[in-house]
């Protein structure tokens, strides 16, 4: 009976974990056989899907981090933005 409760109780923490990854209800993507069928369903450029895997700093599992090329468009532009205004102020 303990080892049923056990068992229960870690079921239940492991789809607690996985709940705090939800992406608006967005299936997940571990593979690029998804992201491939994905940006075969998008007619806009700017939506496909470009997928890397990466090693958390501290970890040596990889995990395949995914945005779209307009998330990285603006994140560039974001970023060059912050550059340029520290830039500005050490002057």
């Amino acid at each position: 009976m303990y080892n049923i409760l056990v068992a229960l109780i870690l079921v239940a923490a492991l789809t607690g974990c996985e709940s705090l990854y939800e992406n608006d209800g967005i299936q997940r993507i571990r593979s690029q056989r998804q992201v491939d069928a994905y940006n075969a369903t998008v007619s806009s450029e700017g939506e496909k899907l470009v997928c890397t895997k990466e090693k958390p700093l501290g970890s040596n599992i990889p995990e395949f981090n995914c945005m779209t090329l307009n998330q990285q468009d603006r994140i560039a532009t974001e970023s060059q933005q912050v550059l340029q205004s520290i830039g500005r102020g050490a002057n």
